[in-house]
């Protein structure tokens, strides 16, 4: 191939990557906005289009073969994302649409499980899996997120020393991870078989106190904590270590955010401190009541929310060591979307709504 020829192709990559600029892709990886940059986009429509079978990295070996020549994308016309209506001047000018830069299929969909918090003296507790893996085979959700506190894991609770009356009714270890199974088998009861979601649990600090009794008692070590994991396995779930953010569709899950001491968020104001320190949208547990906040950024990330996303104990339960506090608590499962980092659809559908429809007593006996 000449100089002139292979001078051309360099100019005409380069003329593809400001192109793409243009278009509103960005100029380097963002954490959170998302990784379709204006290299990578034109890589992609380069390869579409050249017949010569060159790849992705063949690509942007060109990019920097350029370079070395004086050649380079003009980093400078890229634009923020963020769609703004031309001011008037000396007559009226007609409004284009908004660019449009993401596909449809750039969309997730997430089921968020908050805390259930099964016990095993509330058996009651277990049918509430049941109705919530009907809900997610009716609309086939491809993400499953338990956020954490599944279960309550009371048998080693440091809240009761055992040596008092409390501490001597807390049920046994065995108990408690007998009941974690029995959960797991009922969520798979009410999932159809051909509904096969990704599944993921961000743990909780319920959980969490099995694993801090065996690092308190290292004799012990593995052997409660094997079977719970096993357990999950089998069932096709995986499980994240407390405090851990898993992010999917770029939107982050946890059971709680933490603050700088590492301590985790509650109270009133929990969801407007996290979004001060977020850099991602968030849905979180912990809780137990809904709220959705939109803190708004400088910067090309134009906003970050995060959500409280309730509990998923039975309509109107409420956990012991909360009976005389004010609770607001809310009670069901959140459906959403999520796009790109951004948060785009967020359902709230309440406990009441999804034992009417999926219960054994309801209008849905499916078993």
């Amino acid at each position: 191939m000449s100089s002139s020829s292979q001078k051309d192709k360099l100019v005409a990559a380069v003329e593809l990557v400001n192109q793409c600029l243009t278009e509103g892709f960005l100029p380097q990886f963002l954490p959170g906005v998302g990784n379709r940059t204006a290299v990578a986009v034109a890589a992609e429509r380069w390869v579409k289009e050249d017949g010569a079978g060159i790849t992705h990295d063949g690509f942007k070996r060109m990019l920097l073969r350029a370079k070395s020549e004086g050649l380079e994308p003009d980093w400078t016309l890229y634009k923020r994302d963020r769609y703004q209506q031309p001011v008037a001047k000396a007559q009226v000018v007609q409004e284009p649409p908004p660019p449009r830069f993401f596909d449809d299929n750039d969309i997730v969909r997430v089921l968020v499980i908050p805390d259930r918090h099964n016990d095993p003296r509330a058996e009651h507790r277990l049918a509430v899996s049941t109705w919530i893996a009907r809900y997610g085979s009716d609309h086939r959700i491809p993400n499953v997120v338990d956020l954490g506190d599944a279960v309550t894991m009371d048998s080693v609770s440091r809240h009761d020393k055992n040596d008092t009356l409390r501490g001597r009714m807390k049920p046994p270890i065995k108990a408690d991870l007998d009941n974690h199974l029995q959960m797991l088998q009922a969520f798979e009861r009410g999932r159809l078989s051909d509904w096969k979601p990704k599944m993921i649990r961000t743990r909780g600090n319920h959980e969490q106190r099995l694993f801090e009794f065996e690092n308190q008692h290292p004799e012990n070590e593995g052997t409660h904590t094997h079977r719970y994991m096993q357990d999950m396995l089998q069932f096709g779930w995986r499980e994240r270590p407390y405090g851990e953010i898993v992010y999917i569709g770029g939107c982050g899950f946890t059971h709680a955010p933490f603050n700088g001491l590492g301590k985790s968020m509650g109270g009133k104001t929990a969801t407007h401190r996290a979004g001060g320190l977020l850099c991602e949208s968030l849905v979180h547990g912990h809780t137990h009541s809904y709220e959705v906040h939109n803190a708004a950024k400088l910067g090309p990330t134009d906003r970050v929310t995060v959500v409280q996303a309730g509990c998923a104990l039975p309509e109107g339960e409420v956990e012991h060591y909360a009976s005389h506090n004010p609770t607001g608590w809310s009670y069901g499962i959140v459906d959403m979307t999520v796009q790109h980092g951004a948060i785009i659809d967020i359902a709230f559908v309440s406990m009441r709504r999804i034992r009417n429809l999926y219960s054994d007593d309801g209008a849905d006996t499916r078993a």
